[in-house]
């Protein structure tokens, strides 16, 4: 009887404990149904799932030891998110926005064609532009700005905004409807915005729906004045080329920053990467629910040829170099140097180790200062090392001398005879620079003789002449991969085509010794250099050493060492001929018209200079010349070629000194770091 009792009573125990257990499930689930029905419903409903881009970093751009020349860094944009933001509160939200960006001094996105302020105006050289503008807005080819607004106005409901922020909320409207705004599509409002605007952005986050904080990348420098033009600018995609372009590629959207110069345009679809995309469950008031990330896949690193500690100091002499140049012109009353660019190649591959433009600019200050750059008479924004086109002068003579040589139209022990005037004809008898007397083709390069030159190209012919400098670089472009001038040779079609004149027999002598039509590019003088330190073979000029993974680790593409074009014949015969010519450069170097700078040099320098006329004379009267040089060294075991001109400068031995520059930063900075480093391993 105990016993039944006792089970008895854990029974009504157990079943108490489960009636309690239904009466609080049943509670509460009267309470989530019933009593909270109608809220948590709405809950439900409310939320929004969106999904939206994550920008890849873009990849690197570093030099050929890792060094890094243009990077990423963390930065906060504002973004607007279409499904949070109703329409009827677009205009007021934005007017909070700018509230908020105006008060932190940040700038928002705003690219629209049309002046500031009433009586408004089209903003000129972007035509392009504003007929898209016009199109966009459903309007006629011709019509006027004010048309424009009066569109604006209706189209962006611009009379219920306060009148000093309409023209701003217009622009911002315009910009986003430009950028193809929709519910897929989010708008950068503001890029890389500071923590202060980031924290008020978060604290009114209620009263600013649809805006939304992302963290992203921007580009940075570490030196934003290192070789602008050839790392080059990034922005946002153009019209045009969105349509020719952009527009049917995956992995662009309208608001992506693209390469737009150098190293960003040529390599673009490597540095892009692959965009990511996230998915957010959002309540009405904005707050997260969830979060779904597919990450982005950065892009990969572009590994140049280019020794950023040289180039740096590159830059350093050319700008020393013309600034020297310009006291000696304000001491002689002369016409003062304008621009100069420098380029210094590896003999052994072609590959750029620095290429140096004066003036040049800052990539940081490009959007804000462009104005300016642009219209700056001395031209900063010229790419003087790649496209700058100069009369050679006499660096031409050495490969006169090689086709010579090799014709068998002199000897080494040819001598002519160098009076001052070179009287071949009656009618046209041009001078040289001194009275030289019997020189042969080593004391021609050593002392620069025309004459010497007039007469054997005349010998020999434009056409021979012509194809020794083509093959050795000149007038042909050299494989960079990002732009350059080919440049062009004297020839009488040339001639016609660029003057309207008739060719004359006396223009062959002059282009024998680098003046009449003949232009090249500063890098063309190197890769010239280049080419005779190697015997007549021209390797092609490159500034990309290779391309890995973002992270380095992984060598995806390397830049082989490739022969552009060579001296074809007898090997022997032209070992000789370039002996010669190297035998005259170094004279040249030694005592002839380099000797100021390199006479007592404590390396063996090959160098050949040249002034050439520019046809123009200065404000004193005085005729117009550019300075060029072109080197190469040490000749035991050449490892520099180096190419540079310097606009109104005067004599090209001037520009001795800036070679000796090179050579000295160059040993002394591969001295101090004498362990052997492969390109495109990392340095401490």
């Amino acid at each position: 009887m105990k016993e039944k009792s006792k089970l008895r009573r854990r029974a009504l125990m157990l079943l108490g404990g489960v009636l309690v257990v239904m009466a609080i499930f049943s509670v509460k689930l009267f309470q989530l149904q019933v009593v909270e029905g109608e809220e948590n419903l709405d809950k439900a409903a409310s939320t929004t799932l969106i999904e939206l881009p994550l920008p890849a970093a873009r990849g690197e751009i570093v030099d050929r030891y890792g060094r890094a020349i243009a990077t990423n860094r963390a930065a906060y944009h504002l973004w607007i998110i279409k499904p949070l933001l109703p329409d009827e509160q677009l205009n007021e939200v934005l007017v909070r926005m700018v509230e908020i960006l105006t008060g932190a001094g940040e700038r928002w996105n705003d690219e629209t064609p049309l002046s500031g302020a009433a009586p408004y105006q089209f903003e000129e050289g972007r035509q392009a532009d504003v007929e898209r503008m016009k199109t966009t807005l459903g309007l006629a080819g011709y019509a006027s700005a004010q048309n424009v607004w009066d569109r604006m106005v209706e189209r962006y409901g611009l009379d219920e905004v306060e009148e000093k922020y309409q023209r701003i909320i217009a622009g911002i409207r315009y910009q986003m409807e430009y950028e193809e705004y929709s519910s897929v599509t989010p708008f950068v409002l503001a890029s890389d915005v500071s923590m202060k605007t980031v924290a008020t952005v978060k604290e009114n986050n209620l009263d600013l729906p649809g805006i939304y904080v992302m963290e992203g990348t921007v580009r940075s420098y570490p030196d934003s004045t290192l070789m602008p033009h050839i790392i080059g600018t990034i922005g946002k995609i153009y019209a045009e080329e969105w349509e020719k372009t952009y527009k049917d590629k995956d992995n662009y959207n309208m608001s992506d920053l693209v390469g737009k110069s150098g190293i960003e345009l040529a390599y673009e679809s490597t540095l892009k990467g692959v965009d990511g995309k996230m998915q957010i469950e959002l309540t009405r008031t904005g707050s997260v629910v969830s979060t779904t990330v597919v990450e982005p896949i950065p892009g990969d690193t572009v590994v140049l040829t280019v020794d950023k500690n040289l180039q740096a100091e590159c830059q350093k002499i050319l700008e020393n170099q013309v600034m020297v140049l310009r006291n000696t012109a304000k001491a002689n009353r002369e016409g003062e140097a304008e621009g100069a660019a420098l380029v210094v190649l590896d003999v052994k591959t072609g590959g750029v180790l620095a290429a140096a433009t004066y003036p040049s600019y800052d990539l940081t200050l490009y959007s804000s200062n462009y104005s300016a750059y642009a219209n700056d008479e001395l031209l900063p924004l010229l790419n003087r090392a790649f496209t700058g086109l100069y009369r050679p002068g006499s660096t031409f003579k050495c490969a006169v001398a090689a086709e010579g040589l090799l014709e068998g139209l002199i000897t080494p022990d040819y001598t002519f005879y160098c009076g001052g005037r070179y009287t071949y004809w009656s009618d046209y008898q041009p001078n040289c620079t001194h009275h030289h007397g019997n020189e042969n083709v080593r004391t021609a390069l050593q002392d620069s003789c025309n004459i010497f030159f007039y007469d054997l190209g005349r010998r020999m012919g434009l056409d021979a002449f012509n194809s020794m400098a083509s093959t050795l670089g000149f007038g042909q472009k050299t494989g960079l991969e990002v732009g350059e001038s080919t440049g062009n040779l004297s020839t009488p079609e040339y001639h016609l085509t660029a003057t309207g004149e008739d060719w004359q027999q006396g223009n062959v002598v002059q282009s024998a010794i680098g003046q009449q039509d003949t232009q090249v590019t500063p890098v063309q003088l190197a890769t010239y250099a280049g080419a005779i330190a190697n015997n007549g073979t021209r390797y092609r000029t490159h500034l990309v050493a290779a391309i890995r993974s973002y992270d380095f680790s992984e060598l995806i593409e390397e830049t082989p060492v490739e022969v552009a074009a060579k001296v074809e014949g007898d090997q022997a015969a032209i070992t000789a001929a370039f002996d010669q010519v190297e035998q005259g450069m170094l004279l040249a170097s030694r005592v002839g018209t380099a000797e100021q700078f390199l006479g007592n040099y404590q390396y063996q320098i090959a160098s050949k200079t040249g002034t050439a006329e520019t046809g123009k004379k200065d404000q004193y009267g005085k005729n117009e010349y550019n300075a060029t040089i072109v080197a190469y060294g040490p000749v035991e075991e050449p490892e520099l070629a180096i190419g540079a001109v310097a606009e109104v400068a005067g004599n090209g031995y001037q520009l001795a000194r800036a070679v000796r520059d090179v050579f000295d930063v160059y040993y002394v900075d591969k001295n101090q770091n004498s362990a052997a480093v492969d390109s495109g391993q990392l340095l401490p």
